[in-house]
């Protein structure tokens, strides 16, 4: 007597697929939420945000006039 073995495939859907990857992006989105809840309500997030507002925001056009590489900002200097 011979035994003779077959593989089993497992052949998924695309339904089944796509039902997989809802339910993924359902948990991701919940983890997501309760990490940004977290971050938000704690005492690090609040920490943070006060020292990024002790920072000055400068327009790209003020930022230019500081950068030395930037050939346009050498004309005024050599001007006065």
């Amino acid at each position: 007597m011979t035994t003779r073995r077959t593989a089993r495939t497992t052949v998924k859907s695309a339904e089944d697929k796509a039902a997989a990857r809802r339910e993924l992006a359902e948990q991701l989105h919940a983890s997501i939420t309760d990490q940004v809840a977290a971050l938000v309500d704690s005492e690090a997030w609040r920490a943070y945000l006060d020292h990024m507002a002790a920072f000055h925001s400068y327009s790209t056009g003020r930022v230019a006039v500081f950068d030395p590489s930037n050939s346009g900002t050498q004309e005024w200097r050599l001007a006065a």
